[in-house]
């Protein structure tokens, strides 16, 4: 009777291993995805220098004439996804000294707004260049406005208490008295990947694809570009 009843839990058990719902287990296999790497263009690829904070910046003078140039490939590990679209965004970061003293800041494009679309860009790998000017950036946050006095909205190009110099849209750190009262202009670079099967890949995993150490050569990935006005 004993060994019958083994038998009996035995196959029971079996029986309820072999009819579990594969969608409930927790432990799915990974998914395809991409990932790219975007760089400052004419500097030497050595170790990470070319895509380094400040690497290239916007010039305090001459600005209607200046531009950045950068590259940027995607990357599919396995070749099973083709990115058939690359957005580019850039957020403008403003520095400023609040009522009471404490220095602030603030993103104008709370995480960044289009500024470029590659809308057919190259294989797997392959480089796409593409450049971002001073009025690029006048043109997405000339109407961005801030709360300097944490009461009124003023936009950033029109504040009185830190008028820009003629001819320059953007500008480098106010200095009062030789202590700096506001860092210069700042501005983020990301980028969203779009497959041709509708998926879309914003930044995710920020301790490894962000900040994988690979060589340049290899899979090197980030996530963005900073720079700022000097």
């Amino acid at each position: 009777m004993k060994q019958l009843f083994l038998y009996s839990l035995t196959v029971a058990v079996m029986l309820l291993v072999g009819c579990q719902d594969e969608s409930l287990n927790p432990n799915k296999p990974w998914e395809s995805g991409v990932h790219a790497l975007g760089v400052f263009e004419g500097i030497a690829e050595t170790g990470k220098a070319n895509f380094a904070s400040n690497a290239k910046n916007f010039p305090l003078t001459g600005q209607d004439a200046s531009k950045i140039d950068f590259k940027i490939r995607w990357v599919s590990l396995d070749n099973k996804l083709t990115v058939s679209k690359v957005v580019i965004k850039v957020d403008m970061i403003e520095s400023y000294t609040d009522p009471d003293g404490n220095p602030k800041t603030v993103s104008l494009g709370n995480g960044g707004k289009v500024v470029k679309t590659i809308d057919a860009p190259a294989a797997n790998r392959q480089w796409n260049s593409f450049s971002l000017a001073p009025a690029d950036v006048y043109a997405l946050y000339k109407d961005a406005t801030v709360k300097y006095d944490k009461v009124n909205a003023v936009k950033v190009f029109e504040n009185p208490a830190r008028p820009r110099p003629a001819g320059t849209r953007l500008q480098g750190a106010q200095v009062v008295g030789g202590k700096t009262v506001a860092s210069a202009d700042a501005f983020v670079v990301t980028w969203e990947l779009t497959t041709s099967d509708g998926l879309v890949f914003k930044v995710w995993n920020e301790e490894s694809i962000c900040l994988d150490p690979t060589p340049v050569s290899q899979a090197n990935s980030n996530c963005r570009l900073s720079f700022t006005v000097k």
